[in-house]
């Protein structure tokens, strides 16, 4: 049994034994082995079918992942895939108390607290930022899939070890330089991944931005970082419903994704900005993969001369 587990909660994933044994292996990798089995009433199956589909049923807690046999020759979109399914899927069942950011974290402050690398809708550089400044100062938390708990209001990213972080070809021989796979998990990265599972406070949210000049800062106003923080807010749900909008997908369009039942009706989305904007934002400027040191010293310091 394979459970993706988020804070409390799990999504336990069952894989056809009919599916490769590349798919398998990463499936079993995503479970964390240093934890308990513990109970779930989410359950996504994955198997064959004549047409790849995705269909989740919020009331019953139940996912159905079909994979048509044309996918087979493209191993690591696969992966993206039944990762994005996963993950998105446990996000659409919430309860409103948690929240799937777009987005990277790393540690910050010991450990004690979280830096966030969220996308602002304004492009790339989300993780090449992050694993640049987990190499110089904090551990890895999570890629792309930024579950975010608000225990008293305040936003908590929780870690994510057993996930992988997606390097872009470009960034791959500054960042990973021995990488030889897309998807790249902790051991083969140089910065250290965080040994604990407990939620940690949200200290600064950091957004990459290519309109500025590599290393430069910007704190905008509350009523502007509330707007940057929409699309990290809101971007994996709109693509669990219209895959056409991912760089990377295994749909063709929003016609292969069922969800069944209506959502709650609920302001959760509205509640998690109105949290995530009190946290210190910070645009920073990035540019091409030789710029990545400029920005992310910049990043150091702005986290030196607020501790």
């Amino acid at each position: 049994m394979s459970l993706l587990k988020v804070g409390n909660r799990a999504l336990e994933i069952r894989i056809a034994e009919s599916a490769p044994r590349r798919l398998r292996r990463f499936v079993a990798r995503l479970a964390d082995t240093d934890l308990p089995t513990m109970p779930t009433g989410q359950v996504m199956q994955v198997r064959g079918g004549n047409q790849t589909r995705l269909t989740v049923d919020v009331d019953r807690g139940e996912v159905l992942l079909e994979l048509a046999a044309n996918l087979l020759g493209d191993p690591a979109t696969l992966e993206i895939g039944v990762l994005q399914a996963a993950a998105r899927s446990v996000a659409v069942m919430r309860d409103g108390e948690l929240a799937l950011l777009h987005g990277s974290a790393v540690t910050a402050d010991g450990g004690r607290s979280a830096i966030a690398v969220l996308d602002g809708g304004r492009g790339q550089g989300k993780t090449s930022l992050a694993l640049g400044v987990a190499a110089r100062e904090g551990s890895l938390l999570v890629d792309e899939f930024a579950f975010t708990v608000f225990p008293g209001g305040q936003p908590c990213v929780v870690p994510m070890p057993t996930l992988p972080w997606h390097v872009r070809a470009d960034m791959a021989p500054l960042l990973a330089p021995h990488a030889t796979e897309q998807l790249l998990y902790a051991v083969d990265l140089p910065a250290p991944a965080t040994g604990g599972h407990r939620p940690l406070p949200l200290s600064l949210i950091v957004i990459p931005d290519h309109g500025l000049a590599p290393g430069e800062l910007r704190e905008p106003p509350a009523p502007a970082a509330r707007d940057l923080l929409r699309a990290a807010v809101n971007d994996h749900e709109a693509k669990l419903r219209d895959p056409t909008l991912d760089h990377v997908s295994i749909f063709s369009s929003a016609d292969d994704v069922t969800i069944s039942s209506s959502l709650p009706a609920s302001n959760s989305g509205e509640n998690a900005l109105d949290a995530l904007a009190a946290v210190p934002v910070l645009r920073v400027g990035i540019g091409k993969p030789d710029d990545l040191p400029t920005s992310v010293s910049s990043v150091i310091r702005r986290i030196g001369g607020a501790s």
